[in-house]
C-alpha cells in the first residue's frame, strides 16, 4: 500500500502516486470506451433517423468525439487527484513546446477542426487537389485519404486544405470536360468537328440535355487543336468518361483517315 502512496514526480506542488496514475488510466479508458459506443451510436441509430447526410453525420460525430476525449481528460486527471488549473498555468510553456517542436502536428490538427466544423470538405465528397481527382474517405486529426478512381489512396495533411486552392466538384450538379485534340492543317475542320461531336452524343454518361460542342482553340506550326466540351452529373467519372472518349477518338480517327500532326525535326550532320 506505501508502494502506491509513493510520490513518483510533482506537478507545481501537487504530488503524482502510483495510485493517481492507476485511477487517471482507468478513467480515461473508461472515456475512450464512451467516445467510441457514443460516435458508433451517432452514425449507425441517430443520424439514420433523422435522414442527415452521411458526410456531415461523420462529421459531427468526430466533433463530438474528440469533445468526449477533452472533458474526459479533464475528468480523468480531477479524478486521480490532480489538480487541473497547475497544468493550464504551464499552458504557455507547453505552446512555447508546440510551437518549436510540435508546430507541423499542431497546424494539422488545428486545421482538421476547422474542416469538420466549417465543411469545405466532407466524407464522401468528390474533389481535386494538387492536379489529382479522389473521393474523401475520412478525416482524421492529423490528415484527410483520398481515394483516387484508379485506386489509389493519397494521404493529404489537413493544412493542405486550408492553405491551398481545392475545388469541390460535389458542390455541383455537373460539371464540364474539355477534351483537347489537335490535327494536321490539311484536315477539315467541319468533318472532324461532326466526328467529335457524334462520339460525344454515344457516351451514356455524356447529358443529352446539355449538348455537347466543338471549338476552335488555337492554330499553330504543329496543326490545328479543337476542343470537345461535355458535361456529365456523376463527378467521379470525371476521368473514366475523358478516357472513353480519347480512346474512341482514335479509333474514329483512324477509320475516317484523320490523320494527327507529326512533329518534324530536322537532322543536320557535321562532318568534321
Amino acid at each position: 500500500m506505501d508502494l502506491l502512496q509513493k510520490t513518483l514526480f510533482k506537478i507545481g506542488d501537487q504530488g503524482v502516486t502510483f495510485l493517481s496514475l492507476i485511477v487517471f488510466a482507468l478513467v480515461f479508458i473508461l472515456v475512450i470506451i464512451i467516445a467510441r459506443v457514443t460516435r458508433r451510436i451517432l452514425i449507425k441509430r441517430v443520424f439514420p433517423k433523422h435522414e442527415i447526410n452521411a458526410g456531415i453525420a461523420r462529421s459531427i460525430a468526430r466533433i463530438v468525439n474528440y469533445l468526449i476525449l477533452v472533458i474526459g481528460l479533464l475528468v480523468a486527471l480531477n479524478s486521480a487527484g490532480i489538480n487541473v488549473s497547475l497544468l493550464f498555468a504551464g499552458g504557455a510553456a507547453i505552446m512555447v513546446g508546440i510551437g518549436f517542436g510540435l508546430q507541423n502536428i499542431a497546424n494539422n490538427f488545428i486545421s482538421g477542426l476547422i474542416i469538420l466544423f466549417e465543411r469545405p470538405i466532407k466524407e464522401g465528397d468528390f474533389i481535386e487537389v494538387a492536379g489529382k481527382m479522389g473521393t474523401v474517405t475520412s478525416i482524421s486529426w492529423r490528415s484527410t485519404r483520398i481515394k483516387t478512381p484508379a485506386g489509389i489512396m493519397i494521404i493529404v495533411p489537413n493544412s493542405f486544405f486550408i492553405e491551398k486552392e481545392v475545388v469541390n466538384r460535389s458542390y455541383i450538379e455537373k460539371t464540364q470536360i474539355d477534351i483537347p485534340v489537335t490535327i494536321s492543317h490539311s484536315e477539315e475542320f467541319d468533318k472532324v468537328k461532326d466526328v467529335l461531336l457524334r462520339l460525344a452524343a454515344e457516351n451514356e454518361l455524356v447529358l443529352k440535355d446539355c449538348p455537347p460542342s466543338v471549338s476552335f482553340s488555337e492554330i499553330n506550326e504543329l496543326g490545328i487543336i479543337m476542343k470537345l466540351w461535355v458535361w456529365i452529373t456523376d463527378q467521379d467519372k470525371y476521368a473514366s468518361v475523358r478516357s472513353q472518349i480519347n480512346y474512341r477518338i482514335l479509333q474514329e480517327f483512324r477509320k475516317e483517315g484523320i490523320k494527327f500532326p507529326v512533329q518534324q525535326r530536322e537532322v543536320t550532320n557535321i562532318s568534321s
